[in-house]
């Protein structure tokens, strides 16, 4: 080929792709979308509606029905053959922290830093996520976030609450330090206190109204003792019920972290509305993997308290990337990470980096070793999740993405990937469908806006090709996102593109 023809070919290929961009944001400006011929499946309704059409005005969802007529400059977009559904709502993410890149990698490459951010809000998307929820979110983060040109709704806790020394605030900078943490005087912790700060200053109180100051929508506190194999100090349940007293006067929901047994029951206790992840950690033997009778028991309180819980299953599973790195083959991940972003972590420097890491791991594993350990971990969330099942424990879908170091929790992916884990432990395809749209929005407090397909709510859906209620895998098959009522086609979120 003379140069010539290659300039003209790489002119084409620049010209294909901006049309296809061009393409959709013309769509994301028309004033009215007729979806026609569809099959609705909407978490409300018993049974899904065939030839269904859905009209989108001004962002909602203005008439659902067959054979809609509608005035001539709406644009049409023809479903036959495809399922209409709620967009998915992740009520667990960090949108701020890297799934891809360590801290070494973030200085020597700051492009691939800048271009995985550009990715991330697009990758939610592209998995079919409208929504998200940040449970730990900074003030910068929530504005890069936001002034990004294609992003999901972000809601979010604010700053989590967390305990002078403890998990994620281990060690407290001046109170004028942007990273400074929201953190609550704990009694019974008061030998980690930092001498320089007036505890009257950091009760929970003032913890809660730092956070709704921000205009969130919930309150995240942190009861973490160390995952079983440290001793940290932690939030305990009488500080907790004052969170919870303080969350409720401002009519916020309370999202409290918790894994172990101990945890489970402290926010039980306090009357949290979502306990943000399965439970893995008890005492006695570390590699032993079977539920013990309290697990069993402090699960039926959940049940009974009627809590929402997220298994988060991959906030475990995700750690198999460091001695497993098949993630990198996966055929969606160009979808999540940036071409050049997955070219480094196949490198010599990004295998070096995960090589690094794990040793960490390992060295700071007790027996028997780290990747027994996770396997171990990886079955107990598996276990008290198939008996949250059978108590019927109230589960929505959050995948505290990303919650490991490493590549394992890739933005958007992982959503997805905590699905397949679900789907994998026994959950039916109908309860995992209800868990990622009306049941997260009814224990968000969001079930007005979003959550399901009726007349009124915001127009966040998605089409796909197959039927959510018949295999895992059609959540693969997302053709079409709507997005407040403008259509975005998958193929445009592509970060090859």
């Amino acid at each position: 080929m003379d140069l010539h023809a290659n300039q003209l070919c790489r002119v084409t290929l620049t010209l294909s792709v901006v049309m296809m961009l061009c393409n959709a944001t013309q769509l994301a400006v028309a004033d009215d979308i007729l979806i026609q011929n569809v099959t609705l499946i909407s978490p409300e309704r018993d049974a899904p509606m065939l030839h269904a059409d859905v009209l989108l005005q001004n962002g909602k969802i203005a008439k659902i029905g067959t054979n809609l007529t509608v005035r001539s400059q709406s644009r049409r977009v023809e479903g036959s053959g495809g399922f209409l559904i709620p967009g998915l709502i992740d009520s667990h993410v960090h949108v701020g922290h890297s799934a891809a890149l360590d801290d070494d990698a973030i200085d020597a490459h700051p492009e691939l830093w800048t271009a995985y951010r550009e990715q991330v809000p697009r990758a939610y998307l592209a998995f079919g996520f409208t929504s998200v929820v940040d449970l730990d979110l900074k003030p910068a983060d929530q504005r890069w976030f936001l002034g990004a040109p294609w992003h999901p709704h972000l809601y979010s806790c604010g700053a989590g609450i967390k305990v002078a020394g403890g998990y994620m605030a281990f060690k407290v900078p001046e109170p004028a330090a942007e990273n400074f943490p929201n953190i609550v005087y704990e009694p019974k912790e008061a030998q980690h206190w930092p001498n320089t700060l007036n505890p009257a200053d950091y009760t929970a109180e003032r913890a809660v109204a730092r956070v709704a100051d921000t205009g969130a929508i919930c309150v995240k506190a942190f009861v973490e003792s160390g995952f079983g194999l440290f001793h940290w100090p932690y939030l305990h349940t009488e500080t907790l019920r004052n969170i919870r007293a303080a969350a409720t006067k401002r009519r916020m929901v309370l999202i409290v972290h918790a894994s172990s047994i101990d945890a489970w029951r402290s926010a039980i206790d306090a009357q949290a509305d979502i306990i943000a992840h399965g439970l893995w950690v008890w005492p006695g033997d570390v590699g032993n993997f079977t539920p013990p009778a309290a697990a069993k028991t402090v699960i039926a309180a959940a049940a009974q308290a009627g809590a929402h819980v997220q298994p988060t299953l991959q906030t475990v599973a995700g750690e198999r990337a460091m001695f497993d790195p098949s993630l990198l083959d996966d055929r969606r991940l160009h979808f999540a990470l940036p071409k050049a972003v997955i070219a480094y972590l196949n490198s010599p420097d990004g295998i070096k980096a995960r090589l690094r890491s794990l040793e960490e791991y390992r060295k700071a594993s007790p027996a028997p070793g780290f990747e027994r350990l996770l396997a171990a971990s990886i079955e107990r969330t598996h276990a008290t999740l198939k008996i949250m099942l059978r108590d019927h424990v109230a589960l929505i879908l959050g995948s505290d993405t990303p919650g490991v170091d490493g590549f394992g929790n890739p933005p958007g992916l992982n959503s997805r990937l905590e699905m397949q884990d679900w789907a994998e432990a026994g959950v039916p395809l109908p309860m995992i469908f209800r868990a990622a749209t009306l049941e997260n929005a009814k224990a968000l407090g969001l079930s007005q806006e979003i959550g399901s397909i009726e007349i009124g709510k915001r127009a966040d859906l998605l089409l796909l090709k197959e039927n959510p209620l018949e295999n895992i895998s059609a959540y693969d098959s997302v053709q079409t996102i709507f997005l407040d009522g403008a259509s975005i086609a998958r193929a445009a979120l592509d970060a090859r593109n």
